[in-house]
């Protein structure tokens, strides 16, 4: 069905009526465009400047990034051996750009001192003795007495400049190492032509002294630059670093946009200068003022037909995008809901172990430290004594859990040794050693309810308990937990697996995040890791 605008009398005047009011737009917007065009050449000049320093800005940066990345792993190096069965590394990581082939050390400790030199070609890489100029920097930078890390310096050599990136590190051996990169800057020159080779923007750089680092001709390289190199009318851009001025270019002897900013790679301070010719931002001002002309004309020529079309559609949509939104809306509750579901059924499936292991501790604990604590009573009533206070703070501490399901490692610990102290009684010299080094740090972290006792508890379950055969056991802490282990000497009549404690603590660490325990046989003993929960709060 066709809308009722089509059928309209006055459909042909209204397109009439927009046709000539978007024309009007057009002409009266390309007359007055003619009165900003310097400023629209300057912001598009700046946009080519912003353009091209960017991607000059890069490429240095690519330059020294492999003294970067070697400035990364020479902390693990703790010593001159180390750096040498490393060398490939090293070397490979500073000529890691393609177009950097020379690469230099010199490794220093007391009066021994290695240099060398590191070429690529192609994929092989190959040490040479370095070159004088090379030996005779790395000598002074060894010998300086500084704190800095980064460093470089341009050296004149024959008919080229040479830029040496560097880095100063000490090893933990003592024994200090200055390595970099040489960079001959008149080859580079050529590279730089095929960097951005569509942009009308030209660049060259200059140290703080005026001589120039890059250059369009390769003779200047290293040479100073006319001084002052600045004009007198000079203006600040909005970055309030960078400045510029219209002036002409020696090189492409047409008037240019001259644009100034600072470029800092490591110690070195230089100075960016970039060229834009005036000529090429004119003829893109006057392209654009064509370009908002025909856009008006042809805007005006296909706004009737969007604007119907769009009505038309704008209706179903709407309702189509509603539509979406409510189920989205209710998928969302749904998944909420599923969400907590899964959680709460989490920690009851949790609470639920522990309720079973409070169950299995309860009456076969209780009877066994009973007939212990009778044996005791009159052949060792000061111990009886100690083995009842014992007993009671066990199962006060059983009967008392935390109501979120984590306690403090401190207080696991401690009813993990009481605890041991009651089998000891029943196992005598059968049951060994109970280890605890625990740091400080950890004591305040939080782990499961009865996790470190439940771990006790299944080594002296599952493993033979005899004078002949000593169960031992450590708790120790071992980066972000604790590990509890026991030598490994199985049972063969025990059929129960023990997961059921192994199960429980799974449940626990999962309810609070992305926790995981680990545990197997590791060099003849059984671990168990632990991670510790720094905050005891309910999720």
């Amino acid at each position: 069905m066709k809308l009722s605008i089509y059928n309209s009398k006055y459909f042909i005047a209204i397109g009439i009526l927009i046709l000539l009011c978007f024309s009007g737009i057009g002409f009266y917007m390309t007359s007055k465009f003619s009165k900003g065009t310097k400023l629209i050449s300057i912001d598009m000049a700046t946009q080519a400047f912003r353009l091209k320093s960017t991607i000059i800005k890069n490429e240095f940066n690519g330059f020294v990034k492999g003294v970067n990345d070697v400035e990364t792993i020479l902390p693990q190096l703790r010593s001159k051996q180390d750096f040498y069965k490393a060398e490939r590394v090293v070397g490979a990581l500073l000529l890691s750009h393609p177009k950097i082939h020379t690469g230099w050390y010199a490794l220093a400790e007391g009066r021994d001192t290695v240099y060398r030199m590191l070429r690529k070609t192609g994929q092989v890489y190959t040490q040479h003795p370095p070159l004088a100029y090379q030996q005779e920097w790395m000598k002074k930078q060894l010998l300086l007495k500084d704190s800095l890390n980064d460093r470089g310096t341009l050296i004149n050599v024959k008919d080229s400049l040479h830029w040496l990136p560097a880095a100063k590190q000490q090893l933990a051996d003592a024994s200090t190492i200055v390595f970099g990169i040489d960079i001959n800057l008149k080859e580079l020159q050529d590279y730089w032509y095929s960097v951005d080779s569509s942009a009308r923007a030209y660049a060259f750089i200059v140290d703080p002294e005026g001589y120039y680092i890059t250059n369009q001709e390769e003779s200047l390289i290293g040479k100073q630059a006319p001084l002052p190199l600045r004009g007198n009318g000079i203006k600040i851009i909005a970055d309030s670093i960078s400045s510029y001025e219209i002036t002409n270019s020696s090189y492409l002897e047409v008037p240019v946009f001259r644009f100034y900013t600072p470029i800092e790679i490591g110690p070195m301070k230089w100075t960016m200068v970039v060229d834009t010719p005036v000529f090429t931002v004119d003829e893109d001002v006057r392209a654009i003022e064509r370009a908002v002309f025909v856009m008006f004309i042809s805007t005006a020529l296909i706004v009737l037909f969007l604007i119907a079309f769009a009505q038309s559609r704008w209706q179903k949509e709407f309702m189509l995008r509603q539509q979406a939104e409510m189920k989205r809306q209710e998928l969302s509750l749904e998944k909420q809901a599923l969400s907590l579901t899964a959680e709460r059924q989490q920690k009851e499936n949790a609470l639920l172990q522990l309720d079973k292991l409070k169950e299995k501790i309860d009456p076969h604990f209780l009877f066994n430290s009973l007939s212990s604590l009778n044996g005791l009573i009159e052949e060792q009533p000061e111990l009886a004594k100690s083995f009842v206070v014992k007993l009671s703070r066990v199962y006060r501490y059983v009967l008392d859990p935390s109501p979120n399901g984590l306690e403090k490692l401190s207080k696991e610990v401690l009813f993990a040794k009481e605890y041991f102290f009651l089998l000891k009684i029943r196992f005598g010299d059968a049951l060994g050693s109970l280890e605890v080094e625990v740091n400080e740090e950890h004591n305040q972290t939080y782990l499961p309810f009865m996790s470190v006792q439940t771990l006790v508890e299944n080594a002296v379950k599952h493993n033979v308990v005899s004078k002949l055969k000593p169960l031992h056991i450590r708790i120790q802490s071992a980066g972000n937990g604790i590990v509890v282990t026991n030598n490994l000497q199985p049972r063969n009549d025990v059929k129960d697996s023990g997961k059921q404690g192994l199960n429980y603590l799974q449940q626990v660490y999962a309810h609070f995040g992305d926790y995981a325990i680990r545990h197997g046989i590791e060099n003849g003993n059984y671990m168990c890791f632990l991670p510790v929960i720094k905050d005891a709060f309910t999720p």
